[in-house]
């Protein structure tokens, strides 16, 4: 059965593939329960625990999952294009989303053909845990910085898997150490967010930061640098990656790089037609506005700065919120002026927000 399926994946396209019969991860309670009582959890993630721990909970008769992996960032190089935001590459093209999800649906409809069974598709979208999924068939194992990296693509790999009532008896992978005593990515992490034992602090990271919209602390933000959706660091210092990476390809990766000066004045229209189809534009277009306000303060796009300045009649708190700490760090002094001459006519969290702004900067000097 796993040859015939293996045999289907090849032809449609799938590079890895993957079998487990592990469908109860009880076994991940506690380091669940741990995550969310240190405050470690993505906004994103499933808060009801019990749910992430069956796959059951998604397809009652389970008994088998199919796992793939589709690789890319073939031959990528960070941009190092001034004045410019950026994507992350797991951006590149269309939505990974949709495109792992065709290719599991295509998957199953051919194994339609030899076997009767019932099947869910799932692409990170499911409360279970994705990654413990893919290592238990085999697809790659785990580094320090949480990824699971496969032997032959690193850990530039877009997970999906089918759950499946097929029997499908399996020998399940195991953990294996395969960083040994490299520490890379650790010291590279913009916000120390990588955790001794393999774990992430969520709220640290500065993928999850570009896509929350809880509120981003003065110290996060500067390390965020121009990215607009997605970080790619941990990845691109990671020595297991640099046969990908360095791999030669006719791929254009400049579609990564985004005008900062647009993203502010680009309409929902405008953003739905030109972003709609790539991965991140979900969060919508006052999040990637939001970073963008973020990138020009970190670039110190000064030449923006009225740009900026027109985004405090913005109807969104949030938006307002950034481009106040934006105008103090493109110009202080000015922005002062600006703060105080406004602080009357806002609201209690934008002049809570205006109050801390004057008062880190007149204490770092700064004015």
């Amino acid at each position: 059965m796993k040859n015939i399926i293996a045999d289907i994946a090849k032809k449609i396209g799938i590079d890895v593939i993957g079998f487990t019969d592990v469908v109860d991860y009880s076994y991940l309670q506690e380091l669940l329960v741990s995550r969310k009582n240190n405050g470690l959890n993505s906004e994103f993630e499933e808060q009801n625990i019990k749910k992430r721990l069956d796959a059951r909970n998604i397809l009652p008769g389970c008994k088998s999952i199919i796992a793939i992996a589709v690789p890319y960032a073939e031959g990528y190089k960070k941009s190092q294009a001034p004045n410019k935001g950026l994507l992350s590459v797991v951006s590149y093209k269309e939505d990974y989303h949709r495109n792992v999800k065709k290719l599991l649906e295509s998957l199953a409809f051919e194994m339609k053909n030899f076997f009767s069974f019932e099947y869910a598709a799932c692409v990170d979208t499911t409360p279970l845990v994705d990654r413990e999924i893919c290592k238990n068939a085999g697809i790659g194992h785990y580094g320090k910085n949480s990824l699971l990296i496969n032997e032959n693509f690193g850990s530039f790999i877009n997970l999906g898997y089918l759950l499946t009532d097929l029997e499908i008896k399996c020998v399940n992978s195991q953990s294996v150490d395969i960083c040994n005593d490299c520490t890379i990515c650790i010291k590279s992490c913009p916000n120390s967010a990588i955790l001794k034992g393999g774990t992430i602090d969520a709220t640290r990271c500065i993928s999850g930061l570009t896509q929350t919209k809880k509120y981003i602390p003065l110290d996060y933000r500067k390390n965020m640098k121009n990215q607009i959706y997605g970080c790619d660091v941990c990845q691109l210092v990671c020595p297991k990656n640099k046969k990908i990476l360095e791999k030669k390809t006719n791929e254009d990766y400049k579609i990564l790089e985004l005008n900062l000066e647009e993203l502010l004045k680009i309409s929902n229209a405008e953003f739905e037609q030109k972003y709609s189809s790539m991965s991140g534009s979900w969060r919508g277009k006052n999040v990637w506005k939001r970073n963008a306000l973020i990138s020009i303060a970190n670039l110190k796009l000064v030449s923006l700065f009225e740009d900026v300045e027109n985004e405090l009649d913005n109807t969104s708190d949030m938006i307002k919120t950034y481009a106040y700490w934006a105008l103090m760090e493109l110009d202080s002094k000015k922005a002062s002026d600006i703060l105080n001459k406004r602080y009357d006519y806002e609201n209690d969290i934008i002049k809570c927000e205006i109050l801390k702004l004057l008062e880190v900067y007149h204490d770092s000097g700064n004015m």
